[in-house]
């Protein structure tokens, strides 16, 4: 069981919208009222040539990218299926590779993350992300919502 990662297409958002994990849904519903496919589509043409598709067995499990802000700084996400961190040590491997490419081309990645949403919470800790503030009443919904940043490591 490999991990694969490809650009996307536009189908891969349909595909994926139609079996989203809850904690995403709720999470972009919560900040913009934005429903799966939605969501997926405005992720897919802000990020253009960042914009990854990843795929378990051949199934699309996650769309993931980073939206250009300026020339140092994007907005990095990711959307998933339940099946997304089916292999946990496999999809850390994964989302390093990937954070270390988009710190390549960006000194800084950032976004916000609900505050309900623990599993995605950890995750970030594990890949060095630093968490900069709680927003207490974020989105539509005005809910807590945190603040992550990761900026590029120089040796």
């Amino acid at each position: 069981m490999v991990y694969k990662v490809r650009k996307t297409i536009r189908n891969d958002c349909l595909v994926l919208s139609k079996k989203m994990r809850q904690a995403d849904k709720d999470e972009i519903w919560s900040s913009g009222r934005f429903k799966p496919l939605e969501a997926l589509m405005e992720g897919y043409n802000l990020s253009k040539d960042n914009c990854y598709t990843l795929l378990l067995d051949m199934d699309i499990v996650g769309i993931f990218g980073v939206n250009r802000i300026d020339n140092k700084s994007g907005i990095v996400w990711l959307m998933g299926s339940d099946n997304l961190t089916k292999y946990k040590k496999e999809f850390y491997k994964v989302s390093k590779e990937y954070l270390e490419l988009f710190l390549k081309e960006f000194k800084t990645v950032f976004n916000y993350v609900d505050e309900r949403n623990k599993t995605t919470t950890k995750w970030l800790k594990k890949l060095g992300f630093s968490f900069i503030g709680r927003e207490p009443e974020f989105g539509v919904d005005k809910i807590p919502f945190i603040l992550f940043l990761k900026e590029r490591n120089y040796v």
